[in-house]
Parts: C-alpha cells; structure tokens; sequence
C-alpha cells in the first residue's frame, strides 16, 4: 500500500469527519440525520478496517468478523435511537 493513497484515504476520512459535524452544527435532526451520519461512519469504519487494520488481504472469516462487529454497533446505535423516539 503506497503511501500516497494512505494520504488520500486519510483526507478522505478527514472530509467525512467534517461532512457529520457540518450535519451536527447546522442542526439538522430527525431520522433522515441519524441515518445520514450513521452511514458515513460505517463508510469510514469500512475504509479504517480494510487498510488502516490492514485485513484488505486477509481471509474472509477476519473481514467479517470485524465489519460484521461494526454493523452490530451501527444498528444497536440505530435501534436505541428509533427505541428513544417512542
């Protein structure tokens, strides 16, 4: 992995950080909001997991163990929203 696209992934990341505060500050809410933010960190979770944790080349069982820990977080944190509107 060249370290180049380590940059541009890493300004990637950058620009997604700054994309879910801008969301945050202009007091956007509302389900739409949380999906919207909630995707962009599986995104960036996804991009963390495959090259920053270097498991892009491992076997599938690693990948899956790990995006599948982050899917579970992604929609307990879904759920307890949805569940605090109630």
């Amino acid at each position: 992995m060249s370290a180049h696209f380590l940059n541009v992934l890493w300004v990637a990341l950058m620009v997604a950080t700054v994309l879910t505060w801008l969301i945050g500050k202009a007091g956007h809410s509302g389900a739409a909001a949380v999906v919207g933010i909630l995707v962009i960190a599986a995104i960036k979770g996804w991009m963390i997991i495959q090259d920053f944790m270097a498991l892009r080349r491992v076997t599938l069982l690693w990948r899956a163990l790990v995006l599948g820990w982050l899917i579970l977080v992604l929609a307990l944190i879904l759920l307890a929203y949805w569940l605090g509107l109630k």
